[in-house]
């Protein structure tokens, strides 16, 4: 014989879904997940608060975008003589 086990008019006995004792069915609460907890045996546990919380929606857009400039390339190849800082077509001799 349980705790459980007498008589009330109207209630019957129910099982804790975490900690598997015998209760009478008006001593357990209902969870925010479905399981049927006693209160007794601190079985009982309310629900998470970070469970509502809401994400942020994150704006991951470029503020400016613009198309890629294309690649500029140097010629190497070119080399020019230079004479007292000026071109040989360009000086004149004195």
């Amino acid at each position: 014989m349980g705790k459980a086990d007498y008589y009330r008019s109207g209630d019957y006995n129910g099982i804790c879904d975490r900690c598997g004792f015998k209760f009478k069915f008006s001593d357990l609460k209902l969870e925010w997940d479905g399981l049927y907890v006693c209160t007794a045996n601190r079985c009982f546990e309310i629900r998470q608060p970070q469970d509502y919380v809401r994400g942020v929606r994150d704006n991951m857009s470029v503020p400016v975008s613009r198309p890629q400039a294309p690649d500029t390339f140097v010629n190497t190849n070119v080399v020019e003589r230079f004479v007292n800082g000026y071109t040989p077509n360009t000086f004149t001799l004195g």
